[in-house]
């Protein structure tokens, strides 16, 4: 998921928790103290129920709970769930739409949603979800297991869709979004009305993983109908306001009436309104100077990687002029080589060495942190041997990144390290609000991005590079990378992490990325004075959970701006 760069003061490592096999069979001997025998889900249910027991203790009276604001940084949602990549998207649709599953948010590991019991076949290859009898639309129709088969083929059939690609896993899906089968061919069928039968080519165990992402959202033919907990009531200038939608299966449970996204770039204004209680939650820029509760100041790592990477011919512009050696992986390497990594690496708070975050379970892998610059100018004499470019040549190659990304010291640095290399460098700035709409058409070698996991598993990083992948921006493509991801889907739990730690160094080993920092997420919240709000790794907080706890402000404690 692409998330603009935040830059923070403060981050700590989120817990491995996040990436325990999802509704896996607990096979230890540890038991919940007093809870007898349980299983894994009954388990998990009690200890729901036990956290909405205690969180009614301490939510305010219903008339208090009637809006709740939240200020973001200025930008035009997209309100189809099937075609956006940004988590600030994500994080008002996860309010508007909900899919089959949904993740904890606390722990990320999926929990049901309309979906509420699901059968694995023996060879693991066919799962049988039966869903709600109460799950609805927001116009009161009721969601159907047609009603899922028809939102999943529309995201197939669209080319827009980013994340479709994840659901080649199942039978006829490929050739489908390719525009090569019918759509009675996709191995997705409503048994019954609330039977919904999946047929896969491969086993895959991390399907409610994927099923949680907000891409796999229960959508409505109209796009004005909700599946969610919440319903668009009104878009004004810089503002979005949810209310709470009366026929969503779990209303009961849902606290907020409504939920109003207010966006500003005003820190200053920002702080004042947090500060005086007016507002709820900062996702935005404040001036943390002058904030009165530093303890409201939530930072934290998230599961991702800001790096950058090459664009293969085959994905620029046909008139492209850019140089194709960066083609070839040779170039690309004599150019890591030469790349400032101890410098570049200073500049971040946590920095990154690989693509995929360490992730429990995952093998060590062996990334980029120095640098060799006779090695490089080696390197390039060699490549430049193998095609046929002159020795003498100047070759461009131009960069697109953010337009505060680099400093112009930075910028400095790394036109000195390729010009011993016969490298002329170009950095084109492009402002963050057109930035990832501008890399399909741009006519660029290497970009900067910074990518956010969209389920707890490596495949969220390496299906970025994957050769027939809609998320593959790159055009890199690699047989012995792709035939690794293949066989790790069949493969238990430790030869999978092994297969796809080969697969990142087939990735690393074609200079394909350079990677540069964990990501960092910041938020402005109260956690005393909301409720229902965690930390976790995606800096994604679902909304159906939200309340208010307490008075934000009494009059003593009003600071005048």
């Amino acid at each position: 998921m692409l998330k603009k760069i935040r830059k923070c003061a403060a981050a700590f490592l989120f817990a491995a928790l996040i990436i325990s096999p999802c509704f896996a069979q607990n096979n230890s001997e540890e038991k919940s103290e007093g809870h007898g025998e349980l299983t894994p889900e009954e388990l998990l249910e009690l200890e729901n129920e036990e956290q909405r027991a205690a969180e009614q203790k301490e939510k305010l009276p219903q008339e208090l709970q009637q809006n709740f604001i939240i200020v973001e940084s200025v930008r035009v949602h997209e309100l189809n769930p099937q075609i956006t990549n940004y988590s600030s998207d994500s994080q008002l649709l996860n309010g508007l739409y909900e899919g089959l599953f949904t993740i904890s948010p606390i722990s990320l590991e999926p929990q049901y949603a309309i979906a509420k019991e699901f059968k694995i076949s023996r060879d693991k290859k066919r799962w049988t979800i039966t869903l709600r009898d109460d799950a609805c639309f927001s116009n009161g129709e009721k969601i159907t297991a047609e009603s899922v088969r028809d939102s999943w083929l529309r995201m197939l059939a669209n080319p827009a869709a980013p994340y479709s690609s994840l659901f080649d896993i199942v039978r006829g899906a490929e050739a489908f979004r390719n525009g090569q089968g019918n759509y009675d061919e996709v191995g997705i069928y409503a048994t019954a009305e609330n039977v919904l039968s999946i047929y896969l080519n491969t086993p895959a165990n991390y399907l409610p993983k994927i099923l949680c992402h907000t891409a796999f959202s229960i959508t409505h033919s109209n796009p004005e109908v909700y599946s969610g907990a919440y319903e668009l009531e009104i878009i004004a200038d810089r503002k979005y306001i949810l209310k709470k939608n009366p026929y969503y299966w779990d209303h009961e449970k849902v606290t907020l009436e409504r939920i109003t996204f207010v966006q500003s770039e005003n820190a200053d204004d920002n702080t004042y309104y947090f500060n005086t209680g007016a507002v709820d939650w900062v996702t935005a820029q404040v001036n943390q100077m002058k904030l009165l509760d530093l303890s409201a100041i939530q930072v934290n790592a998230s599961f991702g990687t800001g790096f950058l990477y090459f664009k293969m011919s085959s994905k620029k512009p046909a008139e492209s002029k850019c140089s194709t050696v960066w083609d070839y992986p040779e170039f690309r390497n004599a150019l890591l080589e030469a790349f400032p990594w101890n410098h570049m690496h200073k500049k971040y708070l946590i920095p990154a060495t690989t693509l995929v975050y360490p992730l429990s379970g995952y093998p060590q892998i062996d990334g980029f942190d120095y640098t060799d610059a006779i090695e490089a100018s080696m390197r390039m004499k060699d490549a430049r041997a193998k095609y046929g470019v002159s020795q003498e040549e100047i070759i461009p190659l131009v960069m697109h990144v953010f337009e505060n990304e680099f400093t112009e010291e930075d910028e400095k640095l790394l036109r000195e390290s390729f010009d011993p290399l016969g490298i002329e460098l170009e950095i084109r700035k492009i402002p963050s609000y057109q930035y990832y709409a501008s890399i399909g058409s741009a006519d660029a070698d290497i970009f900067v991005t910074s990518w956010i996991g969209d389920f707890a598993d490596p495949l969220a990083f390496l299906e970025l590079f994957r050769g027939g992948s809609t998320m593959n921006e790159s055009g890199w493509k690699n047989e012995h990378f792709d035939k690794l991801l293949e066989q790790a889907a069949t493969a238990d739990e430790t030869e999978r992490m092994k297969l796809l730690g080969q697969a990142e160094t087939i990735l690393l080993d074609d200079g394909m990325v350079m990677p540069l920092y964990r990501s960092v997420s910041s938020n402005i919240v109260d956690v005393k004075e909301v409720g229902g709000w965690y930390v976790n790794a995606f800096d994604i907080h679902p909304l159906k959970y939200l309340y208010k706890k307490q008075p934000k402000f009494n009059s003593e404690n009003i600071v005048m701006k």
